[in-house]
């Protein structure tokens, strides 16, 4: 009974282990049509996977646009709809004017960049460090304190 259990751990953290998904850097342009690289080199960066009709992004994303405004020159915090998973851009796009929401906005049309991160359930955060290697993830929720921590968090 031991053994399995031991099997059974080593599994899911190989599992767990071949789940993260690759930091490599991607040029993206945000809904304005502004380029930006991800991950940006020198710069933590914060990529999070959300859709408009997603009860916890609807509640989260507003808070994101506080943190945004106050750590926007040290941390890149770039979004990602889940486009492909909407209803149609139209009500993504009044959901971001009816919440005000600046920061850079990155739809993924086609599903590429969520299979690249590997996500399966969103909200999802992937927490890059300045060298552009993953740290930490975070699958469901996440606050404007947790991402505040770790910004300010010596890699």
């Amino acid at each position: 009974m031991r053994k399995q259990g031991i099997v059974l751990c080593s599994l899911i953290f190989l599992l767990l282990v071949g789940f993260q998904p690759e930091a490599s850097a991607m040029d993206m342009k945000t809904i304005e049509g502004q380029s930006i690289k991800v991950p940006a080199q020198g710069r933590k960066t914060i990529i999070h996977f959300w859709t408009s009709w997603c009860p916890p992004c609807r509640e989260e994303l507003p808070r994101f646009q506080s943190f945004y405004d106050q750590h926007q020159s040290d941390v890149q915090l770039i979004t990602i709809n889940l486009l492909n998973a909407e209803q149609n851009e139209r009500a993504v796009k009044q959901f971001i004017k009816a919440n005000q929401l600046s920061f850079p906005i990155v739809f993924d049309r086609t599903g590429e960049m969520m299979k690249k991160y590997k996500v399966i359930t969103i909200p999802s955060t992937f927490f890059l460090n300045e060298k552009g290697k993953l740290e930490k993830s975070i699958v469901g929720p996440i606050t404007v304190e947790q991402m505040k921590t770790w910004s300010e968090k010596k890699s």
